[in-house]
């Protein structure tokens, strides 16, 4: 990228360069040299908004920024200093603000301010989403802010309409706040994770958070229930997130998305699948993944750790599945 004065800045580290989908990009201005940080950082790590420069011109600029971009939109942490955002109108004009942003701030505030000079503070530590597509100036203090940036028109088809006001809070039902509290997870854990492991978490929090959005349009419209296809999806994706848990029933999925069982149950059949079926899909498929890789841990941990809960019952299923026992199976792999 190149900054207004045509001077080409390049991530130092391993890094900068765009290592593709599911894959932790870090940047930090310390990657910069003091007298080029703030053209470089705001050529960097922006894409939807435009940094802004100090007003007084005495804040020394620091920040760490990690992003992991998917199929389904972008997930994104940055902490640092005190420091502005604005719409970026040459990213409205290509397209790339076509975003609506779910945030939070665990450490720290973000308030929004329109042009007519309303100002609002998100909650600390709050679940919100805003329309990147507004022109707003972003304030935000020392802190912390965790982010996820969904396709525009895929978010608003979802909530039904424009986002009312400034920001949305999101985290007013169960659905909210578990898609928070994943997006906390990621964050903690997304420098440990696989392109696979962070593939399977950060689809299943952007089918969540589109789940999400149904849910409060719904409140907002007074409207019935969720797309079916969508709430299969998710469940799909809060399955394959949460096959260890022993007791991952129907009811267990229904409360955790905010759905009535029935509607899921409706939802599984017109898309010629059962609930616990797909649960012992997943569970069979992520043990026979651990049996091949030769972990060491034994048949009867590998059954706990799948969400079995007795190495009896999963290997009549794994053999009714594969044709062989699981000790039978991982003599294959020895």
């Amino acid at each position: 990228m190149s900054d207004r004065r045509g001077k080409a800045y390049q991530v130092a580290g391993p890094h900068a360069a765009d290592a593709g989908l599911y894959r932790l990009k870090r940047l930090s201005t310390s990657d910069f040299d003091r007298s080029e940080r703030f053209d470089a950082w705001r050529e960097v790590a922006y894409s939807v908004v435009e940094l802004e420069a100090d007003q007084a011109g005495d804040t020394d600029l620091f920040a760490i920024k990690r992003s992991v971009r998917g199929e389904m939109g972008v997930f994104a942490s940055q902490e640092g200093s005190e420091h502005r955002t604005v719409f970026s109108r040459a990213a409205s004009l290509s397209g790339a603000g076509e975003a609506v942003v779910i945030s939070m701030m665990p450490e720290g505030e973000l308030g929004l301010e329109s042009p007519g000079g309303t100002q609002c503070i998100t909650p600390h530590g709050r679940l919100a989403a805003y329309d990147a597509t507004r022109p707003m100036r972003y304030h935000r203090s020392l802190g912390r802010e965790i982010y996820l940036l969904l396709p525009r028109a895929k978010a608003l088809e979802a909530l039904g309409g424009d986002i009312p006001g400034l920001f949305l809070l999101l985290d007013t039902i169960p659905l909210g706040v578990m898609v928070r509290e994943q997006m906390l997870g990621l964050d903690r854990h997304a420098e440990h994770l696989e392109p696979k492991e962070m593939a399977a978490a950060l689809d299943a929090i952007h089918a969540l958070s589109l789940l999400l959005l149904q849910h409060i349009g719904r409140e907002l419209n007074g409207g019935g229930e969720a797309n079916a296809n969508a709430l299969f999806l998710a469940a799909k994706r809060y399955i394959q997130s949460n096959y260890t848990m022993i007791d991952l029933s129907p009811d267990a999925v229904a409360r955790a998305l905010g759905c009535s069982r029935a509607a899921l149950y409706r939802a599984f059949v017109q898309n010629d699948a059962t609930i616990m079926d797909t649960v012992r899909e997943v569970r069979l498929a992520k043990s026979r993944k651990l049996i091949e890789a030769a972990t060491g841990r034994s048949i009867s941990v590998i059954a706990y750790d799948c969400g079995f809960k007795d190495a009896s019952s999963f290997g009549k299923l794994f053999r009714s599945r594969y044709g062989v026992s699981p000790s039978e199976w991982r003599d294959q792999f020895r």
